[in-house]
């Protein structure tokens, strides 16, 4: 009984300071953010990278009370190490993502350009290649989707807080 008196009193100053989860939705940074829509993105990588950044900022993101994001994703293999036969042995998935966040009036909200790489060896085994590039494109798209959210939550952040209008004095009235 003590122990549970004491425990109520130690949680007392939490709730008086608007204590909320971090991750939570009902905190009050969540209260202007809305879901984010996230358009096509063509391609294998593009395909993953959108599901990721659907599952990270889907939801929202605090300073953006709804938008859509819209990015155009290059991706290319660089060769890096090679066999005595000359074939490639090392190479790397290179992509680069720019992204634009608009609001549902199409006004931009913000934009930028990302560049991550994902490396992957060749095997010797039939058809171990394949899943290697496969896993290599997972990896790209992941790395660039964590790379996104930052920047858009950095450019929420920089995003100056809309003050509703005061409503219009009404006149006084006088009755005689």
């Amino acid at each position: 009984m003590i122990r549970a008196a004491l425990l109520a009193l130690a949680l007392a100053p939490l709730a008086a300071c608007g204590f909320t989860p971090v991750y939570g939705g009902q905190g009050a940074a969540f209260q202007n953010a809305g879901p984010i829509t996230i358009a096509e993105i063509p391609g294998r990588t593009g395909h993953y990278l959108r599901n990721e950044l659907a599952r990270s900022i889907g939801n929202g993101v605090p300073g953006f009370a709804s938008g859509n994001l819209e990015i155009s994703l290059s991706q290319n293999v660089e060769r890096l190490a090679f066999a005595p036969d000359q074939a490639a042995s090392r190479s790397d998935y290179v992509g680069n993502a720019r992204w634009t966040m608009r609001a549902p009036n199409g006004t931009v909200l913000a934009s930028g350009s990302v560049n991550e790489r994902a490396s992957f060896n060749f095997a010797d085994a039939a058809y171990a290649d394949l899943a290697a590039q496969t896993a290599a494109q997972e990896r790209l798209a992941t790395l660039l989707a964590r790379t996104i959210r930052a920047e858009v939550i950095s450019a929420a952040g920089r995003q100056k807080p809309v003050v509703p209008a005061a409503p219009a004095p009404v006149p006084a009235t006088t009755t005689p």
